[in-house]
């Protein structure tokens, strides 16, 4: 009987032709993210540092001013709350509006070619859970 294999090969567990392909098999990953963006936040929810006027002599004997000005006093600030009330979103809550809007798109469309996707990314949206969030004033 003729073959194509090489002289010996057809019995060889290691030849690429008699390699069998390894089955797909599920693995369960958490993708755990911590992210960060910077914003200017407005409020009047600190306490004015002080202010004031020093003056300093010169080398030819006249002074000058001397402005300064002690730092706010933000440390009894709520950063999370005042985050929210500029109207600024966590990456959670991003992701529940975009939901909600690709839900909203979904009914209105009907039947389209990219309702998979559509629904994919719906799917994609759910079951995401915040390990950790701060808030925190940014030194300048």
């Amino acid at each position: 009987m003729l073959s194509n294999y090489p002289p010996g090969a057809e019995h060889d567990p290691n030849a690429p032709y008699n390699q069998v392909d390894v089955p797909e098999k599920e693995f369960g990953v958490t993708c755990s993210q911590t992210l960060s963006k910077t914003v200017s936040v407005w409020t009047n929810n600190y306490v004015p540092g002080a202010e004031g006027v020093d003056y300093e002599s010169d080398d030819e004997g006249g002074c000058y001013a001397v402005g300064w000005h002690d730092p706010d006093d933000t440390s009894d600030t709520n950063w999370a709350d005042e985050y929210h009330d500029n109207d600024y979103h966590t990456p959670l809550q991003l992701i529940e509006l975009f939901k909600q809007y690709l839900e909203n798109d979904l009914s209105r469309m009907g039947e389209v070619k990219n309702e998979k996707w559509i629904k994919h990314l719906i799917e994609e949206c759910s079951n995401w859970t915040e390990d950790e969030t701060e808030y925190v004033e940014d030194d300048e």
